[in-house]
């Protein structure tokens, strides 16, 4: 909601430039998150994980909850740059609060479902190892990059 607002401060800039403005904030996102600047530059996150009793009680209540905290960031690390580009895209891109809504709850169900796959799956070992440890810099990139290319189509 708070970059819905904040969209409307975007409103007199050309939309040539917001797509500049789009493409360049993605490019330093994705430094700061991946690339060179990942050392020097912090964005914005809580640095608390979220913690394993949150799973304790039911398997589908935990989930939610794990939901809920990570995509509201109540707490845990953002190890893609893909939620910084779609914030600076809704700003950037002036849609109307359904779209950005609807936007949002795209997000949502995009980062759920990998969760409810393995909650689904008959083998609980389907997650690889670089996954597990958060290794591979691959997955992040890709998904700041599909953001990315979904954001400057609104621009």
């Amino acid at each position: 909601m708070v970059a819905w607002i904040l969209s409307g401060f975007t409103e007199p800039l050309h939309q040539a430039v917001r797509a500049v403005l789009l493409g360049l904030g993605a490019i330093f996102m994705w430094m700061c998150k991946q690339g060179p600047l990942s050392q020097v530059v912090s964005l914005p996150e809580s640095h608390r994980q979220i913690p394993a009793e949150v799973f304790g009680g039911s398997l589908l209540r935990g989930a939610y909850r794990f939901g809920f905290e990570l995509g509201t960031g109540v707490r845990t690390y953002v190890p893609s740059p893909a939620p910084y580009i779609l914030i600076l895209a809704i700003v950037l891109a002036r849609l109307s609060l359904a779209n950005t809504l609807l936007v949002g709850l795209g997000f949502g169900l995009g980062r759920a479902i990998p969760l409810m796959l393995q909650v689904s799956a008959t083998s609980q070992q389907r997650f690889s190892h670089e996954f597990l440890q958060g290794t591979s810099t691959v997955a992040p990139t890709v998904t700041a990059l599909l953001v990315f290319v979904g954001g400057i189509s609104f621009v």
